[in-house]
């Protein structure tokens, strides 16, 4: 059984650990090689959260401000035996988008890579509906790894 806690940094090498066994699942390389880990980015803009059963890490999501109205969903990632009917991935969006309305986030943004068939799903699914790179706002940072936009409007 797995739960949904805030980043602890202690869990950062899991984390690293986790990102790895994911990249070898794909052909094509999708962490930027400069990237910051969450433990980089962490703070009162810049929340995330980790599913972890016991001491393992099987998914992580984070969600930072862009400004007033806007925020990006980043680092949404869950080992293989996570995904699927395991919820996981649902839980950790549910628990950013829960953040995001109390924020008071009307957009919601997020990048992504063409190899990532059951994720682009995952997001339609969630209300996310593909956008052009150039609806982004200009404030957003943009991983050189996502070729692919998403945008959910909190109504």
């Amino acid at each position: 059984m797995y739960t949904i806690i805030p980043f602890d940094e202690k869990y950062q090498n899991a984390i690293t650990c986790m990102m790895d066994e994911i990249q070898q699942e794909f052909e094509i390389p999708f962490r930027n090689p400069e990237g910051k880990t969450i433990s980089d980015v962490v703070d009162d803009e810049n929340r995330f959260w980790i599913a972890v059963d016991g001491n393992r890490v099987l998914g992580t999501i984070g969600l930072s401000r862009i400004d007033d109205g806007n925020a990006f969903l980043r680092y949404l990632f869950v080992a293989k035996e996570g995904r699927g009917k395991a919820g996981v991935s649902q839980l950790l969006l549910d628990t950013a988008l829960e953040e995001a309305e109390k924020e008071n986030y009307a957009h919601i943004y997020l990048g992504t890579m063409e190899q990532f068939k059951a994720a682009q799903k995952f997001y339609a699914k969630n209300n996310f509906v593909c956008i052009p790179k150039e609806a982004l706002p200009h404030l957003m940072p943009v991983s050189p790894m996502d070729s692919l936009f998403y945008l959910r409007k909190n109504e």
